[in-house]
């Protein structure tokens, strides 16, 4: 006669697979607890907060767009017109270039290089050592009297731009219940759209000799209030924390987030993010490791390319650092 099937709650708890700290692995039950659970204040200030810097990186790549400052004409006339050519009069087309293209440059040592600190020394403490170079790179293109010494703090501020924008995906996901990460994620993007909108607005009172000055130096004021508001309203990362083996700080923050009754259900969805490649099947039976390149992958990274490309080819780039001189030349002003 078979066996009847066990309904004793001890052999059920017994079963059920745990993860370290007899916390259960992420499954459908976790899933759906996960999704119950109202997070504290303290998640969204601190997402809130931390996209200042972001805001920094849309501020910069669009604070520029002026024709006023740039015209090719003006600038090359000689003498400079009163109230023509008014970034450093007399610059010649190369040198704008470089200007205009150092902040890229830099954003592209940032986004490369904040990963590595980011897991050495925490989320948090990267944006608040990136308030640095955005005050650094702000101050000096507020102050130089030089193209080519403001094209150097145009790099100052894109290695704080690329860090900001390499390390506030990260931050927020780990932040947020796995239901919200969609949601809360799209802030990053937001952030740096309204930074891009929010100088061309300022350049209706900033077309002055001295206007693009205050354009240049506003960052002091996103990284000033950063430092001021990040230390009370700004946590850690738990994953990072979990990922330093800091348990202990890291079911501190997580109660802050989600309340002490949540603690268990976060550590499993958090856990399963940070879990050996082995446990994941990252790791294949025989020892072999999944490649991006895998065919059962094409589909997914063809797109990812072909996004990426449509996106540069689209001629965005050029819309946000030239759009005021195109529009000129064409005849609209």
């Amino acid at each position: 006669m078979p066996s009847e099937a066990h309904t004793d709650p001890v052999y059920s708890e017994a079963t059920t697979p745990k993860g370290v700290d007899n916390v259960p692995f992420f499954d459908e039950s976790q899933k759906a607890a996960a999704r119950q659970i109202k997070p504290n204040l303290i998640m969204y200030t601190s997402i809130l907060v931390a996209l200042l810097q972001p805001f920094q990186s849309g501020w910069s790549s669009s604070q520029t767009n002026l024709s006023q400052y740039n015209d090719t004409d003006e600038c090359n006339a000689r003498p400079v017109a009163d109230d023509t050519c008014l970034m450093f009069p007399g610059h010649s087309k190369l040198e704008w270039t470089f200007a205009v293209n150092a902040w890229i440059f830099g954003g592209m040592i940032g986004s490369l290089c904040c990963g590595h600190f980011s897991d050495q020394w925490g989320r948090k403490k990267l944006l608040f050592v990136n308030c640095i170079f955005i005050i650094v790179g702000a101050v000096v293109e507020a102050s130089v009297s030089n193209v080519w010494a403001f094209s150097a703090g145009r790099l100052i501020a894109g290695i704080a731009s690329g860090t900001a924008t390499g390390t506030l995906g990260a931050y927020t996901n780990e932040l947020t219940p796995p239901h919200m990460r969609n949601i809360l994620g799209l802030g990053l993007q937001i952030s740096v759209t309204i930074g891009i909108l929010f100088p061309a607005i300022c350049f209706f009172f900033a077309n002055t000799h001295s206007g693009w000055r205050y354009l240049a130096a506003f960052p002091v004021i996103l990284a000033v209030l950063f430092l001021l508001l990040a230390p009370k309203l700004c946590v850690e990362s738990p994953a990072w924390l979990l990922m330093k083996n800091r348990r202990q700080e890291a079911k501190e923050i997580i109660a802050r987030l989600y309340g002490e009754e949540n603690v268990y259900t976060a550590l499993s969805w958090i856990e399963s993010n940070t879990k050996p490649d082995t446990e994941q099947g990252l790791i294949q039976d025989g020892g072999k490791q999944e490649s991006l390149f895998d065919p059962k992958y094409r589909l997914q990274l063809a797109a990812a390319i072909l996004l990426s490309c449509a996106q540069q080819l689209s001629g965005i780039n050029a819309v946000f650092y030239y759009s005021s001189s195109i529009f000129k030349d064409a005849g609209i002003t």
